[in-house]
């Protein structure tokens, strides 16, 4: 199971304080207001590792990834996508599918933020290997726009993005051999320029949570959660919490989360808070990456059937991700679980605000398996 990332890599473009206007509902009234369209007459199957986001009144959702003829531990082949597509929102929330565009390039996992010109997309992968290529998505009504920034300084699949004013940070991902640890910003503002490195963070990560916070005496990027594979094919799973101060350039370590987590979607909600739906705690994902460095290590061709066999089983019977909906309360630095998911959490997708809806399009519903549905949460004002 791979995360886009995702991060999220949900940027927050105007100032939310713990005084704003809304007011935290409880998190229970979520409803599917859409799915993923059709094609030729055959319903989707849903996509995990696709780029969202919000631009120009309409949600966005392009590229991504899945599985159509068999599961992936069947021999399945993972199939990317170049598809586009963008929807309206009524003012109960309820979706209208609205058009259909490409990529320039098959693409799942990239980094993406929102931003005031466009949906922005960096890195991610293809049938052909990891990207460095980033781009600007505009869509409207009867047109679509790319275009195209200065490369990332390395090729990245699953880092996280995030986005403040006219800046975009990118944080962590994957390499073509290991996980990075690297911190970039670009200012859409002056594209000329390029990248510019920041200070690395604390360790390597990938699929991680990233949001912005721009509080009245700090500004800056949480970084949580998250995963960083070794080199004996065994990833350490992350509860950690560090924050960047983009005016100090410091990274500080704040409350962990209460337990290790990968690939979740979380963002910043209008009373402040931030917020992480579910996720990978990894019960069946680190058993499965244990028994294939066993395998690995193997010569014996029976010993080798075995352990492939009691993957096999784990991966068929994967029951699914966390529900578990955590807050992270930034004034007093501390974390508690305010209630659960009532669907199948998707991971390696994103959440973000729209108006005052909170989207969760797609994702990966357990190993191999994809949805179509796309969620919604409704922040009711402050009267």
């Amino acid at each position: 199971m791979f995360r886009a990332i995702t991060c999220l890599i949900f940027s927050m473009l105007w100032i939310l304080t713990t005084n704003s206007q809304h007011k935290p509902n409880q998190l229970t009234n979520w409803k599917k207001v859409g799915e993923f369209p059709a094609t030729n007459g055959v319903p989707s199957i849903g996509l995990a590792g696709q780029s969202a986001g919000v631009f120009a009144n309409f949600m966005i959702v392009a590229g991504g990834t899945n599985f159509p003829d068999k599961m992936p531990w069947e021999g399945g082949r993972k199939v990317y996508y170049d598809d586009v597509f963008f929807y309206a929102k009524n003012a109960k929330g309820l979706l209208t599918f609205s058009g259909k565009y490409k990529l320039p390039m098959n693409l799942g996992y990239a980094a993406t933020a929102s931003t005031e010109k466009g949906l922005f997309i960096a890195g991610g992968e293809n049938e052909t290997g990891i990207l460095n290529k980033v781009m600007i998505l505009k869509v409207f009504k009867d047109n679509d726009e790319v275009t195209f920034l200065p490369d990332l300084p390395i090729p990245l699949t699953n880092a996280m993005a995030v986005a403040y004013q006219s800046r975009v940070y990118i944080m962590g991902g994957e390499t073509v051999s290991k996980v990075s640890d690297k911190v970039f910003v670009i200012d859409l503002n002056n594209t000329k320029n390029g990248w510019t490195s920041l200070p690395p963070l604390p360790h390597p990560i990938s699929h991680s949570i990233c949001v912005f916070f721009n509080g009245k005496k700090t500004k800056g990027i949480y970084v949580l959660a998250g995963r960083a594979k070794k080199q004996n094919g065994i990833s350490d799973l992350y509860s950690t919490n560090h924050f960047f101060d983009i005016n100090t350039k410091q990274w500080t370590l704040k409350a962990p989360l209460p337990y290790g987590l990968s690939a979740g979607t979380g963002l910043l909600d209008p009373a402040g808070r931030v917020l992480i739906f579910g996720g990978d705690r990894g019960e069946v994902f680190s058993k499965v990456e244990a028994l294939v460095a066993q395998k690995n290590s193997q010569t014996d061709p029976l010993a080798i059937e075995i352990l492939d066999k009691k993957r096999v089983v784990l991966q068929s019977t994967h029951p699914g991700f966390s529900h578990e909906i955590l807050t992270y309360d930034i004034e007093h630095d501390r974390w508690n679980a305010i209630g659960r998911l009532p669907f199948p959490t998707p991971v390696t997708t994103h959440a973000f605000i729209w108006d005052d809806f909170i989207m969760i399009p797609g994702g990966e519903i357990r190993a191999g398996v994809r949805t179509p549905n796309i969620f919604s949460l409704e922040f009711k004002p402050n009267k």
